[in-house]
């Protein structure tokens, strides 16, 4: 069994191999030799996850990289060797504390922020906030394309901690430190993350209210009627549709998205529900074209969807409907007929 001494060993490699050339190609294979011999023996780190926080709050495991270390003894770039080093400090459960004291020896300003937000990271998803704070004042300046100190980069991940929660007071009280002038795209995601979350466990009157905010706005509707959506709760929306139809808004078509992933799920799940394929299909075919949805069209993934619930319905003639209608032809490729 590898002890701690072994793995601070590994991770002081890594630095070096990181601030020099010098034994590079020695060190990658003692190193890629004591990952091997980690994933051989039982896990002994908290489970916490790798690098900092992505969409979703998303973060990788420690299972997730074992591929990578089996067959090649190579490591190449930076971001290897910083892979390297996160890993071999979470297998063994090397506290935040001393792998800060031996991060601090990287050279390389970037890669040693890399880690510094897998540090913070690890301190937020334990609920070590205060812990967490303290570190972001470490961040190291960095002037690429203009000047930055970067401890924006540690706010957010509180940003996505908190949205998580559905914490508004605390969301909002480390929002500007975040700069979402400068992280417009990663603050829109916590902002939409924060508004689901709050609805899943408030009324959706209050979801609504939230939307209020001046840093929020009505576009955070669809936010607040996702949780409906990804509970199938197709029956429900339409009641809430009727009653409050400002929350429809057709301009940035809503409803439609709404009770698409909605009605999916609901068929998923085999809950009751009426029988709208016409009225949807109907629905779906008036989109605007030009409207994208990620890297395709509104269009065609909401087609796509109608289609594979009614493939689950065993309504073959329907789902045929809908993938003559998608225009891409790679995701008519999705809609599997069976």
């Amino acid at each position: 069994m590898l002890d701690k001494t072994t793995i601070k060993k590994a991770l002081k490699l890594c630095v070096n191999s990181l601030n020099s050339e010098e034994n590079r190609i020695q060190n990658a294979k003692e190193v890629t030799l004591t990952i091997r011999q980690l994933y051989k023996e039982p896990y002994q780190g908290k489970g916490l996850g790798i690098g900092d926080l992505s969409w979703r709050n998303f973060r990788a495991k420690w299972e997730d990289y074992r591929i990578r270390w089996e067959d090649s003894e190579k490591i190449q770039t930076g971001l290897d060797w910083k892979t390297a080093f996160l890993l071999l400090g979470d297998a063994m459960n090397v506290s935040e504390v001393e792998i800060f004291n031996i991060a601090k020896n990287i050279e390389e300003d970037i890669l040693f922020n890399h880690v510094l937000k897998h540090i913070i990271t690890n301190c937020v998803v334990q609920n070590e906030i205060e812990q967490a704070l303290s570190y972001i004042s470490h961040f190291r300046e960095t002037h690429i394309f203009e000047h930055s100190d970067n401890q924006d980069l540690g706010y957010l991940i509180i940003l996505k901690h908190y949205a998580t929660k559905g914490d508004k007071y605390n969301f909002f009280k480390y929002f500007k430190l975040a700069k979402p002038a400068k992280n417009r795209t990663e603050v829109a995601d916590c902002k939409d993350w924060l508004v689901t979350c709050f609805s899943e466990n408030n009324s959706l009157n209050d979801a609504i209210k939230l939307c209020t905010h001046r840093n929020l706005g009505k576009k955070f509707y669809q936010s607040a009627l996702k949780p409906f959506a990804e509970k199938g709760m197709y029956q429900e929306l339409k009641k809430i549709f009727v009653n409050q139809p400002e929350l429809k808004q057709p301009e940035l078509n809503t409803e439609i998205k709404i009770y698409i992933e909605s009605y999916l799920n609901a068929v998923k799940n085999s809950q009751k529900i009426d029988d709208d394929f016409e009225w949807l299909f109907s629905q779906c075919l008036k989109i605007d074209r030009k409207i994208r949805f990620g890297d395709v069209k509104l269009q065609d993934a909401m087609l796509l969807d109608l289609g594979i619930a009614s493939e689950k319905q065993d309504y073959k003639e329907r789902a045929l409907k809908c993938r003559k209608a998608i225009k891409d032809n790679r995701m008519k490729r999705e809609l599997v007929l069976k």
